[in-house]
């Protein structure tokens, strides 16, 4: 009986012992569980602000953003809105626009796609501002151009001018029949000079466009040659001199291009290349002059650039602008080195020669 009562009294020892080492347990676990839940419902606080943080940055971005996710949930921020709101009023919905450039009314967006996890996002860019400042910067570029042209113009008459307003003068007071002959000579000179460079301008402006004259090269060659004043000892024609082109315009750029390597170097000697292909022609025009400097070399075909003391500046310009208009192309290929190379390209007309020739 005594070791009944013992064992139980054991039992009951043992008991208490678990039942505190429960409760210890349990009030630790408590004051865990009170830890995990506080940090918990600060992590919570911490993503619902950076949630709100980012909400308020996507409705505040200046390009509009459309998030369509599965099921058709559709989210937009405060610019789609408003670029959305602007397109449907032209029956347009920018959701279903292909990519590109969209325009309604006044209006211009960029349209963009980039995919998401469950869904695609839609990029609304308004690029009516932007449309607006380009055309006002190319209009600003126009104008200064304009300025540009007009004091140049100003500079390349303003010589000659002085001139026979000089000699006009000298004229009036003069009574000497041959002097009078001999100034009225130079006023006549003088106007002549500005008759050429406003005649050059109006070409540079307003390019004609007469009916095309085919000639072969070899002929086109020799008519510009002749006009130029270069001798035919001093020109070398290899290649597909029997090919033919516009003779007009290309008889115009070749005597320009004479012209400039005889002013350059009096007794120079020219080399041009003949050579066809896919339905253009191709002339390498070289000279064994000087060559054009390279300080010039990166605006040469620009208006009034000219490393003459007389020249117009007018001369290679005016040769692009035929060449463009013809759909063809002039080319500077050695600036800052002996010997200038020129490279005209301009499509061809019906062969008027039976076969090619090859002069050296």
């Amino acid at each position: 009986m005594s070791e009944d009562r013992e064992l139980l009294q054991q039992g009951f020892d043992q008991f208490v012992v678990v039942a505190r080492e429960l409760e210890r347990s349990y009030g630790e676990l408590k004051t865990r569980a009170a830890a995990i839940d506080l940090e918990l419902k600060e992590t919570n606080q911490a993503l619902l602000a950076s949630l709100r943080e980012r909400e308020a940055t996507f409705a505040a971005l200046p390009i509009g953003l459309v998030a369509v996710h599965a099921g058709d949930r559709v989210t937009r921020n405060t610019e789609a809105e408003r670029l959305g709101a602007a397109a449907a009023a032209h029956g347009l919905d920018l959701v279903e626009q292909a990519e590109g450039e969209v325009c309604f009314g006044d209006m211009l967006v960029r349209v963009r796609r980039a995919a998401l996890p469950d869904g695609v996002l839609i990029l609304l860019e308004d690029r009516s501002r932007v449309q607006a400042l380009e055309q006002q910067v190319r209009r600003l570029d126009r104008l200064a151009g304009l300025s540009e042209l007009a004091l140049g113009i100003a500079h390349e008459i303003k010589n000659p001018l002085n001139g026979v307003m000089g000699f006009a003068a000298l004229l009036e007071r003069c009574d000497d029949a041959a002097t009078m002959r001999r100034y009225a000579g130079k006023v006549v000179q003088g106007v002549r000079q500005v008759d050429a460079i406003v005649r050059a301008l109006l070409g540079f402006a307003r390019p004609e466009r007469q009916r095309a004259r085919a000639a072969t090269v070899r002929s086109i060659v020799d008519e510009a040659a002749l006009a130029a004043g270069l001798p035919a000892a001093r020109l070398r024609l290899r290649g597909e001199s029997g090919a033919a082109a516009d003779a007009e315009a290309l008889v115009r750029v070749l005597t320009n291009l004479f012209q400039n390597a005889i002013e350059a170097a009096p007794q120079v000697t020219i080399q041009v290349d003949a050579t066809t292909r896919g339905g253009r022609l191709e002339l390498l025009v070289a000279d064994d002059g000087p060559g054009v400097p390279a300080e010039v070399g990166q605006k040469v075909f620009e208006p009034f650039v000219s490393t003459k003391e007389r020249g117009t500046g007018l001369g290679l310009p005016l040769s692009v602008r035929v060449l463009d208009y013809l759909g063809g192309e002039l080319e500077l290929l050695n600036a800052g080195q002996p010997g200038a190379r020129f490279r005209v390209r301009l499509p061809l007309l019906a062969n008027t020669a039976p076969a090619a020739e090859v002069c050296a």
